[in-house]
């Protein structure tokens, strides 16, 4: 005998084996989970079933015994639903998989005391920078009221001004243009996710750091504290793919770079110095990318008419290139050592083993999350984008493993490298924290997004305003 069964969400007609009964499985059309009735549940109209099917020609019934058969579903054994932990439960799982106080890396006086050198050799280098505009601006200023240069025509006059005042335009330029516009973020009410708020101020116990202000997740693959350490940005897709054991190691690795007493201010000031040269000379503010863009254009338009603009990065890339250079030469050592004390006390935290899933896993999330920006530009035209991209992301990671991952890095464009770049490598990191504990105090398997009291509404949300920036109100 078997069951009959309409799927609720796509409404297809099914017929399933009678042992079956009571048990769930997937529609095999539209793959969502059904209930099957129970046994008394479908007694009356079994027994009817029955009635009528005795009364058929043999071959008829023979035929409707395979039809049956073939559309029944694959429902494998029933398994026991674990019941869902409560969020007090949740609390006292993640509060209490603190054991033990770390120590955090400690910074001597020597390696202060050269963070200081290295700060004053770096600031000279925005001062030489803004010598060669005044330098150049009155330059201009002396031209104009000189009478010690005996001009053979007037247009010789304007075109040195005309010369000197491009040119110092274009050395104006990397100081007032808008940088690439960020993505938009959520700032979290901590009094409302209080377990977020207690995980983070556990993390900041532990490595010395203060509590952030302000916690906020983007639709992104980029994790990062700024303002001192007073700004957390998470992207939700990190979380959404991360345990919390993983996710302390990422929060503890961006607050230990802000650390007190550990000479942490000197060295972010160094970093934020040598970040804005190499924007300067490397860097593409939005005006850049988009001539970039008009450049990629096959047919000819007036927006080609401004690609000469691109030439105006070579007055500030030919002055501050050297500073540049020496800049990140004196850096370096400061900015890395500091970078490998924030990764030895994430280590500290989660242990060796899981650190180095951390940093294996988030090059994944990466990877992972440029695959779902090309999907989604498929999916749109097919209109089937999905209700949330971070869930798409997590559930995208199930299947990815750094074997795969290095199978399609193959097949796609290697990414561009960065020049003078200060950040050391995941095999760097590696080796800095090799003599740390394979285990650290915390450990907690946990999905990550269980330190949210809304994850759910929250990935909605996100997901639907990252839809109309990117493809529009409909």
């Amino acid at each position: 005998m078997a069951i009959a069964v309409d799927c609720p969400h796509c409404g297809k007609q099914l017929k399933v084996k009678d042992e079956l009964a009571g048990r769930k499985g997937k529609c095999p059309q539209c793959q969502q989970t059904i209930q099957i009735p129970t046994a008394s549940g479908v007694a009356v109209a079994a027994g009817a079933v029955a009635t009528k099917a005795a009364t058929r020609a043999a071959p008829v019934a023979a035929e409707s015994r395979r039809a049956a058969q073939n559309a029944a579903p694959q429902v494998g054994p029933a398994q026991p639903a674990a019941p869902a932990a409560t969020p007090e439960q949740v609390r006292e799982s993640v509060l209490g998989a603190f054991n033990g106080k770390l120590t955090p890396p400690k910074v001597g006086i020597v390696r202060k005391f050269g963070a200081l050198i290295v700060l004053a050799i770096l600031a000279i280098m925005p001062i030489f920078y803004f010598a060669v505009i005044g330098a150049l601006g009155f330059g201009m200023y002396w031209l104009a009221t000189t009478s010690q240069i005996t001009w053979p025509h007037p247009a010789a006059f304007w075109a040195a001004q005309i010369a000197a005042g491009i040119f110092l335009l274009c050395l104006i330029k990397p100081l007032i243009e808008p940088q690439r516009r960020g993505d938009q973020v959520y700032p979290v009410n901590l009094a409302q996710d209080g377990l977020l708020k207690e995980f983070t101020a556990k993390i900041c116990e532990q490595i010395n750091a203060a509590l952030p202000k302000t916690i906020q997740f983007d639709c992104s693959s980029h994790v990062a504290a700024t303002k001192g350490g007073a700004v957390i940005t998470l992207g939700l897709p990190v979380v959404a793919s991360l345990s919390v054991e993983q996710l302390a190691g990422v929060v503890a690795d961006l607050l230990a770079l802000h650390r007190r007493s550990s000479g942490c201010r000197v060295v972010n000031m160094i970093r934020g110095i040598n970040y804005w040269l190499w924007r300067s000379v490397y860097g593409k503010s939005r005006f850049d990318r988009w001539l970039s863009l008009v450049a990629q254009r096959r047919h000819m338009h007036f927006a080609k008419l401004l690609l000469p603009l691109m030439l105006m990065k070579i007055p500030a890339q030919a002055v501050l290139f050297i500073p540049m250079f020496i800049g990140n030469t004196i850096a370096q050592g400061a900015v890395r050592a500091a970078e490998f004390d924030a990764d030895r006390a994430a280590t500290r935290l989660v242990g060796r083993k899981t650190f180095a899933a951390v940093v294996e896993r988030l090059d994944l999330i990466s990877f992972t999350w440029d695959g779902v920006l090309n999907d989604l530009k498929f999916l749109h035209k097919e209109q089937q984008l999905p209700e949330s991209v971070p869930n798409q992301v997590a559930v995208q990671m199930l299947d990815m493993t750094p074997e795969l991952c290095a199978a399609l890095r193959d097949t796609v464009n290697a990414p561009d490298e960065k020049p003078f770049d200060t950040k050391p490598s995941a095999a760097d990191r590696l080796e800095a924290v090799q003599n740390e504990a394979l285990d650290g105090v915390f450990r907690c398997t946990l999905p990550a997004k269980s330190l949210l009291a809304d994850y759910e509404g929250l990935s909605r949300r996100i997901t639907a305003d990252f839809y109309k920036a990117r493809f529009g109100a409909k």
